[in-house]
Parts: structure tokens; C-alpha cells; sequence
């Protein structure tokens, strides 16, 4: 099983990492749709995590964007729209959240990003949501960035849970050659299969991501980590997606689009083979940015205030939606307050594993989203960054108020918002 199952991810990403997961392949026949299927008898589900990079709130069909993504919006009219829902600013500290259900004060992320040459990875002493979902007897498999360290073998995706991977270790490259830079002195080749650089895949893309899933045995339940680099720098994509915003004058918000638009097309591609393989009727998919939009690569957070970096909204509050047969509520929208570090409990419940929620900071919010029982939690802690001087906090007060702290060395103010923060909605409270 171990065997097969690695034999058929080494196939798998002459996929491109760009947007799609076979964003570059034939177009499927309209008459393929998803949703309204019966309800399979009760057995672990299998877990499909999308994660995309940069992707804004407003970059999204259903929140009324000029880019299309006919795919995203139906999977998510289909299922439970998340429209309160929260990450990290920045992208390892939200990926290293979803991996073990701990604030990134916990796990020594607290301050930013990891850097290609930087020794740090995830605690060794912290389990990976790979590790707990290997122990229930799942098969794990990752495809994309991973983006959480790689300075030794034990950080690798495949030491920390995962049965393969295939995709990049760092936190961008190029999307085509797969070259990554950590300044100009600092180039290298980041396509890895394993521990090793995947030198024979580089610039040969097709749809093969979907191997993994044909030959993936029904019976035993299936973690798939796909953990894409688009929406994220550079904007690359192929020249027929790009033809289909020839009317938009800004190029950055050109390529942006038609980035967004391959990888839409390459999500329904996967869902399809879900279908296809016999998996998807006893499926959770989940969606999700890891933090919001940059303005200044064409991204759009609109009506958010801020961008990715920022503690603001639109920095923070990320697209996301559940898609699943196993929902007991389809086609709402759920205003629970969600944080990306609650994905792990949530997972681990589904797969029947006991984890004790004294060690973690996440939240299981399965039925919140699933039946619209109340939201087990009540506040998000951001950060706490010592050594910049700074710490955010966000507690919700009377029906999702937000209460944000900032301390500097130059200035001290609380924040209040409202609701949902529009571009310049609000309020200093000295």
C-alpha cells in the first residue's frame, strides 16, 4: 500500500504548482458537476485540505469580484461559507498553525517568516496533524509549499507525518523553472520529491496530481495536503488563462486573475477525480487562504481595510469554505469565529482521535460549521512578538466586536471594529 502509494505520487507533480493542480490540462465537460450526492455509511472521512498563498477576501466569485472562479463559488454554495474567519498575517505562522494547533507563540514563529538559510523549523516535540492523522491510520500525503523549515531531514514534510511530498520547500520561486532565490547571492532549485531535488520534473507539467487519487485504496482514509504557491509572486501563469482578462488595464491584477482563474480550473479538476476515484461521497474539503491579499501584486481585500502583513482585516480574514456530503447544513453561510488553528482538532475529530484540548490552542468547530451549534470559541490571540515590540490581540465582545491592542515604542492605541472592518471604518479609543 506504502509502496503504491509513493509510486504514484512520484508521478504527481509534473503538476504545475502555480494554481491549479492541473490547471493546464483539457478542459472537463460542463456535465461534470458537484454536490448532491448521497450520504456514505459512517467510517473516517477522507481529509482534502486546499491552501492557497496570498489569495484576497475580495479576490473571490461570491464576494462579488471581477475575477471568475465558477468552481470555488459552486463548491462553496454547495457547502458552508466561512465568513468569519481568520489566519495569520503571513504565511509560515498560518501554515504552522494548521500543522499543530498551536498559536505561533508556542512554536517559536512569533516573530516571521522562515528564511531559505534560516536553521528553524516546527518543534520537534510538537505533533504535526500528518503525525496524529498516521497514527489513526490515515495515509498522508502532501503536494506543494511546505514552507515550515528544512534544515534538517527530521523538518522535512516526510519527517514530520507526511507518507510523501512532492513540491517546494521555501516560500517562493518560480513557477515554471522552479528556482528560488533568498536574495541574489542565494539561488537554487526547489522542486523536492522526498528529501531529494526532483531535477528530472522541472518544467514538465500535466494533470497527473490525480494518480494519487485513482490509485489511492477507498477503504483506508486519505490526508491530502494541497498546499498551492499561487496566488503568491511571481505572477506566472499560462498565456490562455491570461487572454480571458485582456480588458484589465493593470497587468499585475491581469496576471493575478489569471492566475486565480488556472488555479479554479485545476480545484475542479481535483473534485472531479474525487468523484471519479469513489472518494468523494465520505469527503471534507476544506478552503482556505493562508493570509490575505497584496494590493501591490495585484490583490484585492476590498471592502477590508489592509493587506497581507497587516493585523488589519484585510490581513487577516481569509476566504474559506467547507464543501463535504457529510455536512448536516449545505448552502449557508457560517458567521462563527473560526481560526485556521482550529482545522486541527477539527481534522482529528473527524478521524476519531482523541487529542486533549489543554495542549492546544484550537478549537474543534465541526459542529459550528456542520449543524450551526454554537462556536466553541470566543477570541483569537494573533501574536506576541517581544522582540519587536509590538503584540496583537483580538477578543470578541458583543456579537464579534473585535478589540485589537497595539503597543510600539512610539505610540500606544486600542482600536475598536465593528463587525466586518470596511477600508476605513474606524475607531480610536485612547
Amino acid at each position: 500500500m506504502r509502496e503504491a502509494g509513493l509510486s504514484a505520487l512520484s508521478l504527481m507533480i509534473r503538476v504545475t504548482l502555480l494554481g491549479g493542480l492541473g490547471c493546464l490540462g483539457e478542459a472537463k465537460s460542463s456535465d461534470d458537476s458537484v454536490g448532491n450526492r448521497t450520504m456514505p455509511e459512517l467510517r473516517p472521512p477522507h481529509l482534502i485540505f486546499i491552501m492557497v498563498d496570498d489569495q484576497g477576501y475580495g479576490d473571490i466569485g461570491y464576494h462579488g469580484s471581477d475575477i471568475h472562479t465558477p468552481v470555488l463559488d459552486q463548491l462553496a454554495a454547495e457547502g458552508v461559507k466561512l465568513e468569519n474567519y481568520y489566519v495569520q498575517p503571513i504565511c509560515s505562522p498560518s501554515r504552522s498553525q494548521l500543522m499543530t494547533g498551536r498559536y505561533q507563540i508556542h512554536t517559536g514563529l512569533q516573530h516571521s517568516i522562515i528564511r531559505p538559510r534560516q536553521p528553524l523549523c516546527l518543534p520537534p516535540d510538537t505533533p504535526t496533524l500528518p503525525e496524529r492523522l498516521l497514527e489513526a491510520g490515515y495515509a498522508t500525503h502532501m503536494v506543494g509549499k511546505w514552507h515550515l523549515g528544512f534544515c534538517r531531514p527530521g523538518c522535512l514534510p516526510t519527517g514530520r507525518g507526511f507518507q510523501s511530498f512532492l513540491g517546494t520547500l521555501t516560500g517562493s520561486g518560480d513557477h515554471f523553472s522552479y528556482q528560488s532565490c533568498d536574495g541574489v547571492e542565494a539561488c537554487g532549485f526547489d522542486l523536492h520529491d522526498g528529501a531529494r531535488p526532483a531535477w528530472e520534473m522541472a518544467g514538465n507539467y500535466s494533470t497527473l496530481v490525480k494518480q494519487i487519487l485513482r490509485s489511492h485504496n477507498s477503504h483506508q482514509p486519505l490526508f491530502l495536503y494541497l498546499s498551492l504557491q499561487a496566488v503568491h509572486t511571481p505572477l506566472q501563469v499560462p498565456d490562455h488563462f491570461l487572454q480571458r482578462y485582456d480588458s484589465l488595464d493593470n497587468r499585475l491584477r491581469r496576471h493575478y486573475a489569471a492566475m486565480l482563474s488556472c488555479l479554479d480550473h485545476g480545484v475542479g479538476e481535483v473534485v472531479q477525480e474525487l468523484e471519479r476515484s469513489g472518494l468523494y461521497q465520505n469527503s471534507v474539503l476544506i478552503y482556505s487562504s493562508d493570509n490575505g491579499g497584496q494590493p501591490l501584486s495585484g490583490g484585492s481585500n476590498w471592502p477590508l481595510r489592509g493587506g497581507k502583513g497587516t493585523y488589519w482585516e484585510g490581513g487577516v480574514r481569509a476566504v474559506g469554505f467547507v464543501h463535504s456530503p457529510l455536512l448536516k447544513r449545505k448552502g449557508v453561510v457560517s458567521r462563527a469565529l473560526i481560526h485556521v488553528s482550529d482545522w486541527y482538532p477539527t481534522l482529528l475529530g473527524l478521524a476519531g482521535s482523541i487529542q486533549s484540548p489543554r495542549s492546544l490552542d484550537g478549537h474543534d468547530v465541526w459542529e459550528a460549521i456542520s449543524e450551526g451549534r454554537p462556536c466553541p470559541r470566543t477570541e483569537i490571540l494573533f501574536n506576541i512578538d517581544p522582540a519587536a515590540v509590538s503584540h496583537t490581540t483580538c477578543t470578541t465582545v458583543n456579537n464579534f466586536d473585535c478589540i485589537r491592542s497595539c503597543v510600539s515604542c512610539l505610540d500606544s492605541y486600542r482600536y475598536a471594529f465593528h463587525g466586518a472592518e470596511m477600508a476605513a471604518d474606524f475607531s480610536p479609543v485612547i
